[in-house]
């Protein structure tokens, strides 16, 4: 893939300049005349690295650099600054405003791709020190999807991997029901009012659960429900990806253009469902819109719930077979060991840590952490 660069100057022949010298390297260059189109674009585009001019009369390279680091869609593009003004204080001050490097015109050819190629470096080290991002979907309302991820993302944090987990969930959010935590902030306070919030906002957010687990709950009270629109995804996938090893994030019932950004970004989806027909319907569709999206099978595992016996259920096998799916796991049934962990607050791998559930919520939480996920297939 043609690595992508913008160029923001209202200089024509800085443009033609700056651009034919990129696009002798390989690089695919976009252009934009003035800081307005210049925010449009990186918004658009997600350039690998945006080159900046100061002086501009609309917009001035420092306000435009502004923008783009309090916009979660655009905080993390690398921005280099190439500007006539090359005083000690406007270098300090190009840096306040968040760019990554800084150029006094006219910049020696050589020296602005060698720029241009050290900031592309610095960001796939950042790139690669990300989280693995785990999305858990629910077939449909009920099946267990708060829990498994829960203690998921328990038994990851207890075994040292720096986790977070998160609601995505426009209404009420159960997970502090399984943790017995107070939250002092929620997605809905954090997003109630506006779509874009910075990163510490969102970090200063989480809560922290006694097994190391980081957590951001959900709407706590009607006031709080919030629309989980894709930038409201962007925003907290952005601000924690960085900051930790794992983000489970707990996915609402139901397709929206949030839930699908959400997939879209997701590393692994684990596909949540019981036995029964009305699960494995839902589950089904759910699998074909996500083929639709252009998300591969292979990213894609099931964990069964057992809730109750029946004639009406599948097996484990032709569930597999009938969803096309490798599992994760088997979640055995345990009404008594799920209402004991829920009235203490104590997740099940803490709680009921020697029972068959605790080991089956385990085996999927080991499998979603190795460093190469691996299904059971049928």
């Amino acid at each position: 893939m043609a690595r992508r660069v913008l160029v923001i100057d209202d200089d024509p022949t800085a443009l033609r300049l700056i651009s034919y010298t990129l696009e002798q390297e390989g690089y695919d260059v976009t252009t934009a005349s003035n800081g307005r189109m210049g925010l449009s674009q990186a918004r658009e585009l997600r350039p690998d690295v945006i080159i900046l001019d100061v002086m501009m009369p609309d917009l001035d390279g420092f306000e435009v650099s502004r923008q783009l680091r309090a916009d979660p869609l655009t905080a993390q593009l690398p921005i280099l600054m190439l500007t006539a003004k090359g005083q000690v204080s406007d270098k300090v001050a190009g840096f306040h405003a968040g760019a990554d490097d800084y150029v006094v015109k006219p910049a020696d050819p050589g020296e602005l791709i060698a720029r241009v190629g050290a900031l592309m470096i610095r960001a796939s080290y950042a790139q690669a020190r990300k989280a693995r991002v785990i999305s858990f979907v629910g077939a449909k309302g009920g099946v267990g999807t708060t829990t498994v991820a829960v203690n998921v993302g328990v038994h990851m944090a207890k075994m040292g991997r720096d986790t977070a987990f998160v609601e995505l969930r426009g209404s009420f959010g159960t997970g502090c029901l399984h943790l017995n935590l107070r939250p002092r902030a929620s997605l809905g306070r954090l997003f109630y009012e506006r779509e874009n919030r910075t990163s510490r906002e969102i970090v200063t957010a989480l809560m922290q659960h006694t097994s190391g687990l980081k957590v951001l709950a959900g709407p706590q009270q009607p006031d709080e429900y919030v629309e989980i629109t894709p930038v409201v995804v962007s925003s907290v996938i952005d601000s924690l990806a960085g900051s930790v090893q794992s983000l489970i994030l707990d996915m609402p019932v139901g397709a929206s253009p949030g839930w699908r950004e959400a997939l879209e970004r997701s590393d692994f989806i684990a596909m949540v469902t019981e036995q029964e027909p009305a699960s494995l319907a839902s589950a089904k569709m759910l699998l074909a819109l996500m083929k639709d999206y252009g998300i591969s099978p292979a990213s894609v595992g099931g964990v069964i719930v057992h809730r109750a016996r029946s004639a009406a259920e599948m097996s484990t096998m032709q569930v597999s077979q009938f969803l096309e799916l490798g599992l994760l796991g088997v979640i055995p049934t345990a009404p008594e060991e799920c209402a004991s962990s829920l009235r203490l607050g104590s997740p099940l791998v803490v709680s009921q840590a020697s029972t068959a559930i605790s080991a089956a919520l385990v085996q999927v939480a080991d499998r979603l952490g190795a460093e190469q996920v691996t299904l059971q297939q049928f």
